[in-house]
């Protein structure tokens, strides 16, 4: 499997996603470049990983005060994965992912 890592920002902090794309036909480094600048130019994301093997691009975002999400709405992704050449297959939100977050009752 071959894996990307490109964090923008703030090197030394893990990598921890908020939202997992599955990209049909994902299958190559150099298929990927196109996706890669998309997103990385995008101003929220914070960081992103993709793995070829299970065609998954993962996402973080930056966030806001009170460790709020900035997230990139679904039909957004899709525009920009589309763009890029490619379809999605799913969009997963992994949320409650850092202890420091709390959801208000």
């Amino acid at each position: 499997g071959w894996l990307l890592v490109t964090q923008l920002s703030g090197a030394d902090k893990l990598f921890k996603p908020d939202m997992e794309v599955k990209v049909l036909g994902l299958v190559c480094p150099s298929c990927a470049v196109g996706l890669k600048n998309s997103f990385k130019r995008h101003h929220k994301v914070l960081g992103f990983k993709m793995d070829t093997k299970k065609q998954l691009l993962s996402l973080e975002f930056k966030e806001g005060r009170e460790g709020s999400i900035h997230y990139i709405k679904n039909k957004e992704v899709i525009k920009i994965v589309k763009d890029s050449g490619y379809e999605v297959d799913s969009i997963k939100i992994l949320a409650n992912r850092k202890p420091n977050r709390y959801n208000k009752p």
